[in-house]
């Protein structure tokens, strides 16, 4: 590993557990065995690495997305998701959510980002509109616009598009926050997650 890729492990690891503004430079260059001049030959600032660090999370997000069928094309589900979820079995929706669940918790690095952005979203008002973005906004707009979609397909009942894209993800992302804090609740979580799709499904579908 370059020692460009030390430094960005070793801020993450740093960020996820102290935030953006709560870590230094010169603490990220201590472990490293390295000066604190040594680190701006390859940052500029701290700032470049937590850049660098989001574009590495928004790509590996990106890959997770595209292999549940879940890609966005001008902030709307595209076609072909619309296809995968207007004949999706409620068995398989259950493990394409799964699926996303168990990699956002189990995937280190994909965890050190969202424990970053967790604690440094009340550090400063750019940081909060960046968490709300990723984990809220982005999912409930593309429910929105899918629900619309498969509502005007006939696939499932008739009702406010918004209204059901929070009641599908929010009980999701609650279990995914009992499950980051605590861990030894992770099966419970899954089986709670389970059962909201399930009991979601039977309540709209047509």
């Amino acid at each position: 590993m370059s020692t460009k890729e030390l430094i960005l492990e070793e801020a993450l690891k740093q960020f996820s557990e102290k935030g953006f503004a709560g870590t230094s430079m010169s603490e990220i260059a201590k472990p490293l065995g390295i000066t604190k001049a040594a680190l701006y030959k390859h940052f500029e600032s701290k700032q470049q690495i937590f850049d660098e660090i989001i574009a590495e999370s928004e790509s590996r997000y990106k890959e997770i997305l595209e292999k549940l069928s879940i890609h966005f094309q001008g902030g709307q589900p595209d076609k072909q998701d619309v296809a995968v979820y207007s004949s999706i079995s409620i068995e398989g929706l259950c493990e394409s959510v799964l699926t996303f669940v168990r990699f956002s918790m189990s995937d280190e690095y994909s965890r050190q980002v969202r424990r970053m952005l967790t604690i440094s979203q009340f550090q400063t008002a750019e940081l909060s509109g960046m968490f709300t973005k990723r984990y809220v906004d982005t999912m409930l707009e593309y429910d929105e616009r899918l629900f619309e979609q498969l509502i005007g397909s006939g696939i499932i009942r008739s009702g406010d598009p918004k209204a059901l894209a929070a009641m599908f993800y929010a009980p999701v992302l609650m279990y995914m926050g009992i499950w980051d804090r605590q861990p030894d609740r992770a099966a419970e979580c899954e089986a709670a997650i389970k059962k909201h799709i399930e009991q979601f499904c039977k309540m709209t579908k047509t």
